[in-house]
């Protein structure tokens, strides 16, 4: 779906780079080419790339790679596996969006297409800036005090690899990055998200815990896409699933509404190559422009009311009792299941307390008072 979209994009003229960021990489098989770390053009106003984590840190990242190795060194690692250990968990997010960042601000292309990884990693990919955000606003500076002093007597007794400025510039320039990615993803004029699912029932409510999700960390979604619709001939063994995906379609027409539904239909033979994106792609767009934006709806917002305000926050297919709230100095916890969303309070809402949370439709209202 990712490729074909982008593959539209260009074929309309617009110069648009593909870049996948789920750790098993799907996307050259799908265009049928050899895809590198860096972007390389596949065919006219299209570029696709392959995040890969430890060519980055290589690459751009060169104090803190050689710091991480070093530390392994010190602690006994082999040599042939430090560069697998430098690679932290979490760093093939972490490069993936700054990658975002990095061709959003060179404005060398027209559209940029993300093939995300399944929820759960994409979930994890879209908070990691809040969670950057936590770590700039209150531990790093206090660390980075604290190795100042600590740091020439450690020298003295251990021989431990401590970090330098230069090892700490490299990391502080990553989390103002990931500080601007965010404005960047939640910018509700710049980014879109669109959810794809089959007409099964677990998949569809996995769809509707990624809207749900997406909505409480403040992302658009302007689009879902039902994927490999059965046709009328089919024969007997697919006939009972033609009957059940008959069965779910007018449900997901009833869910996800009012956001356009896009459909695909199961081809013949899988979708590997553009002659076959293409075809894809006039069954998902039509005549219609893939780059532009197909729904806008409501977005997080403050209300003045009598006696303080309300924030209201969209939750689509949440309930009051998957809502848990918890305030501390400037900040709102919301928590929807296991996942959490730290929101930044304004002024006007921080000298405030919230009270109490309710649901009017599909938005979750929080009202903030004098305590």
């Amino acid at each position: 779906m990712a490729a074909a979209t982008a593959l539209r994009c260009a074929q309309r003229g617009y110069r648009t780079i593909i870049l996948s960021t789920d750790a098993a990489h799907s996307l050259g098989d799908s265009l049928g080419v050899e895809l590198l770390a860096e972007p390389i053009q596949v065919c006219p106003n299209l570029w696709a790339q392959e995040i890969n984590a430890l060519h980055e840190l290589e690459s751009s990242w060169g104090e803190v790679s050689k710091y991480l190795g070093d530390l392994m060194a010190w602690q006994g690692v082999e040599t042939i596996a430090q560069g697998e250990l430098s690679v932290i968990p979490g760093t093939e997010e972490l490069f993936s969006l700054l990658q975002i960042k990095r061709h959003y601000d060179d404005q060398r292309f027209d559209v940029l297409v993300v093939d995300a990884a399944p929820t759960g990693e994409t979930l994890r990919l879209l908070s990691l800036p809040d969670i950057m955000r936590w770590w700039i606003a209150r531990l790093f500076p206090i660390a980075r005090a604290l190795l100042k002093v600590v740091r020439p007597v450690a020298k003295r007794v251990t021989d431990m690899p401590i970090a330098e400025d230069d090892v700490l510039n490299s990391a502080q320039k990553a989390i103002d990055a990931l500080v601007d990615v965010r404005h960047i993803l939640t910018d509700q004029k710049v980014t879109t998200a669109r959810i794809v699912m089959n007409l099964e029932k677990m998949v569809i409510r996995e769809a509707q815990r990624s809207l749900t999700y997406l909505s409480l960390f403040g992302y658009a979604v302007d689009a879902v896409v039902i994927n490999r619709i059965l046709p009328e001939n089919v024969d007997f063994h697919f006939s009972s699933w033609r009957a059940m995906q008959q069965e779910y379609a007018p449900m997901v027409k009833e869910m996800f509404e009012p956001l356009p539904i896009l459909r695909a239909p199961h081809f013949e033979r899988e979708i590997v190559g553009t002659e076959h994106l293409s075809t894809l792609a006039d069954h998902l767009f039509g005549d219609s422009d893939p780059a532009g934006f197909l729904y806008h709806g409501p977005s997080q917002r403050v209300e003045k009311v009598d006696g303080g305000y309300d924030l209201i926050v969209p939750l689509p297919f949440a309930s009051e009792d998957q809502i848990h709230l918890a305030q501390t100095a400037d900040e709102l916890l919301i928590s929807v299941g296991w996942h959490r969303h730290r929101i930044v309070l304004p002024q006007t809402l921080a000298r405030l307390r919230a009270l109490d949370a309710y649901f009017e439709g599909t938005s979750l209202r929080v009202t903030f008072r004098k305590g």
